[in-house]
C-alpha cells in the first residue's frame, strides 16, 4: 500500500485476505452526520474545543490518567512524569508498550476528568445535531488514549472506521494532548468518504500489518491515488471527522516526543 503525504509518501505491506466491496458509496446509505454541513465535501472540520478554565481541568486530568494507566500495566512513574516522554520510558520493548496499549483502551466514560456530556455537547455543536457517546449496538460509552512513539509502527494500517459494523453512523473526534503536529497528528484523505467501495481493495476481516494484528481491515491498493493531509489541531482544538474518511498510518516523526490523542466516537442521539 502506498500514499502521498505532502511531497513524501507511506508505503507499508498490509496482509489478510483480499475483498473488494460493492459499487457503492457507505456513507450515502448510512447515517451520515456530515451530509449536510458545509465541511461535507471534506468530511471533516476543526473547531475550538473547551473553555479554557475547562480545558485546563481536562488537560491535567487527561495525564493523570495516561499516568494511572501506566501504573495499571505495572510501570511506575512519578506525579510529574510527562507523558511526552513515554517513548523514553518503555524505548524500543514492544510488548511493554502493547501491555500499556491494552490499559489506555476502551476506558470507559466516568474516567474522563469531567463529564461526557460536556464533550457531547460540543460534538452536537458542531454536527448541528443531538449526539451521544453511546454505541447502539451494545451500550459501551468508551474512549481511548492513542500513543504513537517517534518513528514507531504504533498506527494503524490506512482504514474506514465504518467497515466494522459497530461505527456505522458515527462520528468521531480526535483531541490532540501531547506531541500533536505538523509532524505527528492524524493522517487522513478528504473527500475520500465519498468514494464508492469498489474502487479499494481491502482486508475483508481484520489486517496484519508489520507482523501486528489490528482488528480493523486495511487498505492493500487503491483505484483512486490516496493524497493524505495531517490537519493538525492545535491546543484546545477538536478535529470531528467522518468515520467513512479514509485515515490512518500516522507515522510520529517527531525525534524526542511521544503523541497522545483522545479519540472517541459519537452516535445520533
Amino acid at each position: 500500500m502506498k500514499a502521498r503525504v505532502g511531497f513524501g509518501s507511506i508505503d507499508y505491506k498490509v496482509e489478510g485476505e483480499p475483498f473488494i466491496g460493492r459499487n457503492e458509496v457507505l456513507a450515502k446509505l448510512d447515517d451520515d452526520l456530515t451530509s449536510r454541513r458545509n465541511w461535507h465535501k471534506q468530511g471533516y472540520i476543526i473547531k475550538k474545543f473547551l473553555p479554557s478554565g475547562t480545558y485546563l481541568q481536562f488537560h491535567g486530568g487527561m495525564e493523570e490518567l495516561f499516568r494511572k494507566c501506566l501504573s495499571r500495566a505495572g510501570v511506575e512513574v512519578s506525579s510529574n512524569f510527562k507523558s511526552s516522554n513515554y517513548h523514553e520510558l518503555v524505548k524500543s520493548n514492544y510488548d511493554l508498550h502493547l501491555k500499556v496499549i491494552e490499559q489506555t483502551k476502551l476506558l470507559q466514560w466516568y474516567d474522563l476528568p469531567i463529564h461526557v456530556s460536556i464533550i457531547e455537547e460540543v460534538v452536537s455543536e458542531i454536527v448541528s445535531v443531538p449526539v451521544r457517546s453511546i454505541k447502539p449496538m451494545n451500550g459501551e460509552r468508551v474512549f481511548h488514549f492513542r500513543v504513537v512513539r517517534p518513528g514507531e509502527p504504533d498506527f494503524n494500517p490506512l482504514h474506514r472506521d465504518a467497515w466494522q459494523a459497530e461505527n456505522k453512523g458515527a462520528i468521531n473526534i480526535y483531541v490532540p494532548l501531547v506531541g500533536s503536529n505538523q509532524n505527528s497528528s492524524l493522517l487522513l484523505a478528504p473527500g475520500s468518504h465519498l468514494w464508492p467501495e469498489h474502487r479499494i481493495t481491502r482486508t475483508k476481516e481484520g489486517a496484519v500489518m508489520n507482523g501486528v494484528k489490528f482488528n480493523v481491515p486495511g487498505i492493500i491498493d487503491s483505484q483512486i491515488p490516496i493524497t493524505l493531509e495531517r490537519p493538525n489541531p492545535g491546543i484546545n482544538h477538536v478535529m470531528v471527522f467522518s468515520p467513512y474518511l479514509i485515515h490512518g498510518g500516522a507515522v510520529n516523526k517527531n525525534r524526542r516526543t511521544t503523541r497522545i490523542s483522545l479519540e472517541m466516537r459519537f452516535w445520533r442521539k
